[in-house]
């Protein structure tokens, strides 16, 4: 009886250890869901292409630089302009992510407006996971989204 005891007080103190507040994952070595938001953040918040190819498989990066700047790769890769955005895991689905030993997809919704109007769009980011990191592979665009009809 005193071992259950220990057993469940030793369980509580590790799930309390494991709130420290901290949520801020590194995006090398944190969650596909984290890196995947990331991505997107730096190319349509922070504007920065070398960031976003830095979370990028090689092949991906490539595609990347082609397009010259962060803004050219999200109206012409993408297909979608922001003036300001929010991205933001798309926790709706019973799946919050689809993943598997060292592949992972993750839906995202990109919450913001261009023009003065409301634009919501939604990305399904493919990530792999090489030498311990996400990295994004691809990106789908959804086949109901406006932006693509």
């Amino acid at each position: 009886m005193m071992l259950k005891k220990y057993c469940l007080l030793l369980l509580a103190a590790l799930l309390l250890s494991g709130c420290d507040g901290n949520t801020q994952l590194s995006t090398q070595s944190g969650s596909p869901e984290s890196v995947a938001e990331a991505f997107f953040d730096a190319i349509y918040n922070a504007k920065d292409l070398d960031k976003a190819k830095s979370m990028a498989t090689a092949d991906y990066a490539k595609l990347l630089a082609s397009y010259g700047t962060a803004r050219q790769a999200g109206r012409i890769l993408y297909n979608m302009n922001f003036d300001t955005v929010q991205i933001n895991v798309n926790r709706s689905g019973r799946n919050l992510r689809e993943q598997y030993q060292n592949d992972a997809n993750i839906q995202l919704i990109l919450d913001g407006e261009f023009d003065g109007k409301r634009v919501q769009e939604v990305r399904t980011v493919q990530l792999i996971r090489q030498r311990g990191s996400w990295l994004v592979s691809e990106v789908q665009a959804d086949k109901f989204s406006t932006s693509i009809r």
